[in-house]
């Protein structure tokens, strides 16, 4: 890649385009240009533009014409059960794609931020650890409708595209309830502001399954990585930490970070047991002087899909490694480290 890559990163408010922004401008050569329908508060150089409006989505790119790269993060507004909206998703990333062939003259590459749902993991079993090559679910599933969109309309074109299949983004982000550390913080805190203990809530058969997560740090690597690699060209990759954990192992280091005595299996539906808990999370908040309330650091139905996965969640790396990618993170101290943050940014109590 030249020195002279601009970079749009579209849905650039979630947590895994915030860090990849972040780390493209500490790069050389990157200039970075993110796309949402609200601009931050603190962002330097952003479009301001709704991906499923084709016509003002074209005439805010047309004032680009310097993107050389795009990252397509972005995600139609979904529930935790049932299917989300094909239409809606490939609809948004086509409206990008035609806004981008017209008016991007230097366009050179798309990168599609998809995930571990390619293999079906939302629905049950599946083979472990997945490749990049295994065999479809039955649809419908978004991420195959947008690759095959993608891979249609490349052919016989001088740009190229990529894919990314993490497995459960992590990361310290305020104000994002649908997060595995912010929610199971919240969870030990009111544990512990009733003397509860530290009990697993999800089913005894998640218990001592294997389980694998991804560092949006290491997201953000890994996608820059495939932007500047010519091996990556027209392929997707799974990016995960690298390790595994077991719930079983797992959970007394969490229940030591958080200061409580460890409990066992206990399967609870935590949108239903943990519904009437705001009250004794604001006594937390009041006494600890946290910054937001319960709804927005916690999401009790997120809970009940991740703690309740009786099957092994693995994918395999060997892809990526074969074609250079050598970042990983130590999943143990990555949850150690996000519950510092989360307490230092006060939304977790000490």
């Amino acid at each position: 890649m030249s020195a002279e890559c601009t970079l749009l990163v579209a849905g650039a408010t979630g947590a895994a385009a915030t860090r990849m922004i972040e780390r493209a401008r500490a790069l050389p050569g990157f200039r970075v240009i993110g796309l949402s329908r609200n601009r931050p508060e603190d962002a330097p150089e952003w479009i301001v533009a709704d991906l499923a409006d084709a016509q003002g989505l074209a005439r805010a790119l047309a004032t680009r014409p310097d993107v050389t790269h795009i990252v397509y993060a972005a995600r139609a507004p979904h529930g935790e059960t049932g299917v989300e909206d094909v239409p809606a998703n490939v609809g948004m990333l086509r409206n990008l794609l035609d806004a981008a062939e017209a008016a991007l003259p230097h366009f050179a590459h798309l990168h599609l931020i998809h995930g571990g749902k390619w293999y079906g993991l939302h629905i049950g079993p599946y083979r472990t650890p997945a490749r990049e090559d295994d065999p479809r679910h039955l649809p419908p599933n978004f991420y195959y409708d947008q690759q095959d969109l993608v891979a249609a309309r490349q052919r016989g074109r001088a740009w190229t595209w990529s894919a990314s299949r993490p497995n459960f983004v992590l990361d310290v982000a305020p104000g994002r309830a649908r997060n595995m550390v912010s929610t199971l913080g919240a969870y030990a805190a009111i544990c512990r502001e009733l003397g509860a203990p530290f009990d697993f809530p999800g089913k005894p058969g998640a218990w001592d399954r294997l389980h694998e997560v991804t560092d949006a740090s290491l997201l953000a690597e890994g996608v820059l990585w495939m932007l500047r690699e010519p091996r990556c060209a027209n392929r997707a990759f799974n990016i995960t930490n690298g390790d595994a954990f077991r719930w079983c192992d797992l959970w007394p280091f969490l229940a030591e970070l958080f200061g409580l005595r460890c409990g066992k299996p206990r399967p609870m539906a935590m949108a239903h047991w943990m519904a009437d808990k705001g009250p004794v999370w604001e006594a937390i908040r009041a006494r600890h002087g946290l910054a937001l309330p319960l709804a927005q650091v916690a999401s009790w139905s997120f809970a009940d899909f991740f703690l309740n996965m009786d099957y092994d969640v693995l994918s395999s790396m060997t892809a990526a490694r074969a074609a250079g990618f050598t970042g990983f993170v130590d999943s143990w101290a990555m949850f150690a480290d996000q519950v510092a943050g989360y307490r230092a940014a006060r939304i977790l109590p000490p």
